[in-house]
């Protein structure tokens, strides 16, 4: 199928064309994004990822793009929106650097990559991040010749051009919270809407997609042998559907943020009632680290609850596998990185303690006796 770019006057899609149809299912599934003014950086209105593609992409780029974004070649929504905001922040790149007003697949050359990727260096971007943007750009690459057929079109990415990312940096690592100040974050909450938000993500370890995407019409209960069972239908990535029990305290959470707002169809709302998308999330969390005042420097987000999750069970003697499931991860080596992190700094506590064994006499002199405990 050849997807047209949509116009103004396609954006009224009349229902009973195929092509329409994918479209319109497209456009929901990438959603909205408040592009930012790459000179002013201020956001603007909120519009469809699909119909900015469409303006900045030349024909076949778009329709390329289109069918690339809709195949199983990237499965989950997350990623179909984050691949869709880096075709927009390519075509921005290309704007800048040649003039050419609409990005086309051969506009980033390696010649373009090798520029670009000095900028990057030069401005202090991390290394992870410009290996997320090449990485993004050389799968839609791949996706292009293969849709062509043709074997000529090759990545312009090289291993030449890929910084070194060190696996074990912690600075680029997202942090973890320990459990006092996770309790500072839900006390600087003002509203039951902005708590709820907090403990679901956490309490899940969910990503905040899935978590935004929950409708009251996937909370359920069963009768058990001691009573009633709470439930949630979580859709997670590779459009798997458990049920996900759910606590009685978050339950109760649940249905009186439910009360509050009687009209509302998702789990996760704002103090008005709108739906909560993953921004919102963001923008929260943000906000009520600040408020907290911990993780200086670094920005509170739905995967530090995560992360934070799931380290907390490492720490309470949680199985890898359980918490490999738990999180669904689809790799043992994804979960392994939460858990090795924690046994290093561990393990660098109890090591620089040691030394002081030592030392500790041949100090008395100058720090005096240590006080009893």
């Amino acid at each position: 199928m050849t997807f047209v770019a949509p116009t103004s006057q396609t954006r009224q899609l009349v229902h009973g064309s195929a092509e329409e149809t994918v479209l319109t299912w497209l456009r929901d599934t990438l959603g909205t994004v408040a592009p930012r003014d790459p000179r002013t950086r201020r956001l603007g209105e909120r519009r469809y990822r699909l119909e900015l593609l469409a303006e900045l992409c030349d024909q076949e780029t778009f329709s390329l793009a289109a069918s690339w974004l809709g195949s199983e070649a990237v499965r989950s929504v997350k990623s179909k929106q984050d691949y869709a905001d880096d075709l927009r922040y390519w075509a921005n790149c290309v704007r800048e650097l040649t003039k050419q007003e609409r990005l086309s697949w051969a506009s980033v050359t390696p010649e373009l990559i090798e520029v670009w990727t000095k900028i990057q260096r030069a401005n202090g971007v991390k290394p992870r991040t410009m290996n997320r943007r090449m990485s993004s750009w050389s799968s839609f690459i791949q996706f292009v010749a293969w849709k062509r057929k043709d074997r000529n079109i090759v990545t312009p990415v090289s291993r030449y051009d890929r910084p070194y990312v060190d696996p074990h940096d912690e600075d680029t690592a997202t942090p973890i919270l320990e459990k006092r100040e996770l309790h500072l974050i839900i006390e600087a909450a003002e509203t039951a809407e902005e708590v709820l938000a907090v403990v679901l993500v956490y309490t899940l370890a969910g990503r905040a997609t899935e978590c935004c995407t929950a409708l009251r019409t996937h909370l359920f209960s069963t009768p058990t042998d001691d009573g009633v069972q709470h439930w949630i239908k979580l859709v997670r990535k590779r459009g798997k559907k458990p049920d996900w029990p759910l606590p009685q305290k978050l339950w109760d959470l649940i249905q009186l943020v439910a009360a509050r707002h009687p009209n509302s169809l998702t789990v996760l709302v704002d103090s008005e009632g709108r739906p909560m998308d993953r921004h919102a999330i963001d923008r929260l969390l943000t906000r009520l680290g600040r408020k907290a005042g911990v993780l200086p420097g670094r920005e509170l987000t739905p995967h530090v609850l995560r992360a934070s999750r799931l380290t907390h069970m490492h720490d309470e003697g949680k199985r890898l596998q359980v918490i490999r499931d738990y999180a669904d991860h689809a790799s043992s080596d994804t979960t392994l990185r939460y858990i090795l992190r924690r046994e290093a700094s561990k393990n660098r506590a109890e090591l620089a303690e040691e030394a002081v064994d030592v030392y500790a006499n041949l100090t008395v002199r100058f720090l005096g006796e240590s006080p009893a405990i």
